[in-house]
């Protein structure tokens, strides 16, 4: 086991924790903050991050601030002398810091190469107690069926616990992994009321979101069926629907809105944390494989998630209970591709709105709040 340098009674201990990815790397990364915080309630912890790239959400904007005090960022994009450059300034500046302890928050497909390279980097920087170092087995990673299929995984979030669990930090999963992982301030939840007050036009009936956009090409469902979808539900159902996303996903938002002649377009209007809050006043949210259904699940609302099959199930499923996956069984499954080379797209493509509706209007008419219902269409 680690074991943390010995400091004086009125200093802190100081815990970095590395942290990278897009929107839902970071949210699935919040159960193990919860079991970091517990297990150094009263120490500095900080979060380094890459934040290179403007299409990617901080971690520091999505992990909850009683999780963390402050964050370091650093970016990668540079080539060749600039990027050795940066290596030995990040070194230099995480050096300075004088920091107890490391632990490894990073998405669990991380190569046992990298791993290695990771801790050794952290010793380099004089962190002698490093947790969570460990790469896990490809056999527990890609699980295989008797088929010859990608087989049922645990929760990325799960590996993550696990990989602490390991270097003695102790994981109390059924209250890490709780869901909602956010609380919302009077604040927050007093701007999005006031921002449905002013657009919506019923607002005594339920209100559904949609989310038709998606940050990987090869999770995408095509637009029109979600116009059909949309059309489908106003029609049997007395609701309202709202349309969210990111800033990158505005127009396409814009288009299903005019589509359904909603007025509800959130996509990109918040930040993270008030866009989790806005979806919290959602009672159900339908979209894809893809960080706005990390957020609406993070608020603890109820999820319609339309998947394909370049992951293995089970690995991505959004946290928490009540939610309904729907995907289509393909022989090109767990191909990890962030586009998808075959003309057809058969994981997508072949779900069709015919077949989401078919499930969809049964988790509207009768919702599940136990369990997660995985369906194959």
């Amino acid at each position: 086991m680690p074991t943390l340098p010995v400091r004086k009674p009125d200093q802190k201990q100081r815990v970095l924790v590395y942290l990278f990815g897009s929107l839902g790397d970071s949210i699935v990364a919040i159960p193990a903050l919860r079991a970091v915080r517990r297990h150094f309630p009263n120490a500095e912890i900080v979060i380094l991050h890459d934040f290179a790239s403007t299409k990617l959400v901080a971690a520091s904007e999505v992990i909850p601030s009683q999780l963390f005090d402050r964050h370091m960022s650093y970016g990668s994009t540079a080539q060749g002398a600039r990027r050795v450059l940066d290596f030995y300034e990040l070194l230099r500046r995480v050096r300075a810091e004088k920091f107890d302890a490391a632990v490894y928050a990073v998405m669990s497909e991380r190569p046992p190469r990298s791993v290695i390279r990771d801790k050794y980097f952290f010793r380099a920087c004089g962190i002698k107690a490093l947790y969570g170092f460990h790469a896990i087995p490809p056999e527990k990673l890609w699980p295989v069926d008797a088929d010859g299929h990608p087989g049922v995984s645990d929760h990325e979030a799960e590996f993550r616990l696990a990989r602490l669990s390991i270097d003695g930090i102790k994981t109390e999963p059924q209250s890490d992994l709780q869901t909602p992982l956010f609380e919302f301030s009077a604040e927050a939840l007093a701007r999005v009321d006031s921002w449905l007050r002013d657009r919506r036009k019923r607002p005594g009936v339920p209100l559904y979101s949609i989310a038709p956009g998606c940050k990987t090409e090869a999770n995408l469902w095509p637009l029109e069926n979600f116009v059909d979808i949309g059309k489908r539900i106003l029609a049997k159902y007395d609701c309202e629907i709202m349309i969210t996303g990111g800033p990158a996903e505005f127009e396409t938002a814009e288009r299903l809105a005019l589509a359904l002649g909603t007025e509800l377009n959130a996509a990109g209007v918040f930040a993270v944390h008030t866009s989790s809050a806005l979806m919290s006043r959602s009672h159900l949210h339908i979209g894809l494989d893809t960080g706005t259904t990390h957020l609406a699940a993070a608020a603890g609302t109820c999820c319609f998630a339309i998947f394909g099959e370049r992951n293995n199930p089970g690995a991505w499923y959004p946290l928490g209970q009540g939610h309904t996956i729907v995907y289509h069984r393909v022989p090109c499954a767990n191909c990890k591709t962030q586009m998808c080379p075959i003309r057809d797209h058969p994981c997508m493509l072949g779900i069709s709105a015919d077949a989401v509706w078919t499930h969809l209007d049964r988790a509207l008419s009768s919702p599940n709040k136990n369990g997660i219902e995985v369906v194959a269409v």
